[in-house]
């Protein structure tokens, strides 16, 4: 020391060090700070671009497994194992298996998978003796229709004969061979019918259930028409001499044990028999005796046997 100020030399290695790091943490934040600014906004685009290629590739792979997927369907459609072979159908009295073919518009040979049994279903419905209809699948190459048919109980008179099913719905137009044997139904007019149609089939659905009623006792004489009177009620025409027996409404069990009785009396005194009855009024109310009229047979004039229909 000499005697000026001195000036110690207090750096040791340690101290450079610690220097130095300073001077690197320096050096950085210039660094950064130097970094241009439209960095970012590329690295941002950069991370984009690449999640649009991932969508991209996504949208191609599902693509591709869609057609490959249709491709197998389409395969599998018109594969030989699945054309039509066999066709399950039992005829019904009114629609054979040509003609039940012709109006579904399928064939031995089409493909199976590629038929719409609804469809099918649905042409063969179209018949006017079929009731119902359902058509299925048997793997590999069978197709099942089953038919209900219809069953016709009754004609009705609608300016021109008509089947009726036991719906009371007329479904086809009768010919004379169809009709042969079936009650008629008359007293609705086809323009009545046309202007209300559920009405008049309610109607006829009442009609069969009287005739069913005098149906349910056998041994009476068959019925060959029943004439609905709207404001009235019911009519029987036996199909052996054409006698009238005037029912109405309600009590139909009861006014027909009446009609037997008269019957019994009829047959047990007049020669003519069933043909000898012209007309019961079983209409009138409960209580009051029960108008017969006769026809005249010869010289012989009828008379209501008053007697005879005492309730």
């Amino acid at each position: 020391m000499n005697g000026g100020s001195a000036v110690l030399d207090v750096e040791g290695p340690h101290s450079r060090l610690f220097r130095r790091r300073r001077v690197n943490r320096r050096i950085q934040a210039q660094s950064r700070a130097a970094e241009p600014r439209t960095l970012p906004f590329r690295r941002a685009l950069l991370r984009s671009g690449w999640a649009l290629v991932k969508v991209v590739v996504f949208v191609a792979a599902l693509a591709g497994s869609g057609w490959g997927v249709g491709r197998g369907i389409r395969h599998v459609v018109n594969s030989p194992r699945f054309q039509l072979r066999t066709i399950d159908f039992s005829p019904t009295p009114h629609l054979g298996q040509s003609e039940m073919l012709a109006l579904a518009g399928i064939a031995p040979g089409d493909r199976l998978l590629g038929i719409d049994t609804d469809d099918v279903a649905a042409k063969i419905a179209a018949h006017p003796w079929v009731a119902s209809v359902r058509a299925s699948r048997r793997l590999p190459a069978a197709l099942v229709v089953e038919v209900t048919e219809r069953r016709a109980v009754a004609a009705v008179a609608l300016a021109g004969l008509y089947l009726l099913d036991e719906s009371g719905r007329p479904f086809k137009r009768a010919t004379m061979e169809e009709a042969d044997g079936l009650p008629v139904l008359t007293g609705i007019e086809r323009e009545r019918y046309v202007e209300m149609r559920d009405v008049s089939e309610a109607a006829f659905r009442d009609a069969l259930g009287v005739l069913g009623e005098y149906r349910s006792r056998p041994g009476r004489p068959p019925v060959g028409e029943i004439n609905i009177e709207p404001g009235f009620g019911y009519s029987l025409f036996l199909l052996e001499g054409g006698a009238e027996i005037r029912l109405g409404r309600r009590t139909y069990s009861k006014k027909l044990a009446q009609f037997d009785r008269i019957l019994e009396a009829v047959l047990a005194r007049q020669k003519g028999g069933l043909s000898s009855l012209r007309m019961v009024h079983l209409d009138l109310p409960e209580g009051e005796r029960v108008p017969v009229l006769l026809r005249e047979t010869g010289a012989e004039k009828s008379a209501a046997p008053a007697q005879l229909a005492k309730n």
